[in-house]
């Protein structure tokens, strides 16, 4: 899907905010599985946590791994609470209830992957899935004003002349 070797430092990549600003992630497509990055601060799903602490439990029909890159996580799957912390992962086959939560009131940084492809959040990999594309209008539309040349050379493409 995506294409195109995309390199870059993921504390530059566009961020989606989400719940009262405790829920940030970003994300990358491959062809057969997505790969998040998200920032969970400690608040991210008070409103509907259990009187212990615990997250709210969710399933879906993909595959996931968890690593923790730094912070803690308590962190549901199936019956059993699992207490992670940077460098532990876990993985979670589809259709297993979880979720999970900061551990120790601080926040928490992790990379998720999730196979296969999960097209429903291909819209917070827009920075990878259009670049070198022209930007996109307030609309979402966009008017791209390069030449066909100049569109194929950021491509990588090479055109070739119709031969008589």
């Amino acid at each position: 899907m995506p294409g195109q070797v995309y390199s870059g430092t993921v504390a530059d990549l566009p961020r989606e905010t989400r719940f009262s600003n405790n829920y940030h992630r970003t994300g990358l497509a491959m062809d057969a599985a997505n790969v998040c990055f998200v920032w969970l601060d400690p608040d991210a799903f008070a409103e509907v946590a259990a009187s212990d602490g615990t997250a709210p439990c969710h399933s879906h029909p993909f595959d996931m791994m968890i690593y923790v890159i730094e912070g803690e996580l308590r962190f549901r799957a199936g019956d059993k609470d699992h207490y992670l912390s940077g460098g532990d992962f876990i993985y979670v086959p589809r259709d297993v209830l979880h979720g999970g939560r900061p551990a120790n009131g601080k926040p928490v940084h992790l990379m998720e992957m999730f196979a296969p492809l999960r097209t429903d959040y291909l819209y917070i990999c827009e920075h990878q899935l259009g670049y070198k594309q022209a930007p996109r209008n307030a609309d979402g539309s966009r008017v791209d004003t390069r030449s066909v040349l100049e569109a194929a050379a950021d491509m990588g493409d090479s055109l070739m002349q119709p031969t008589e």
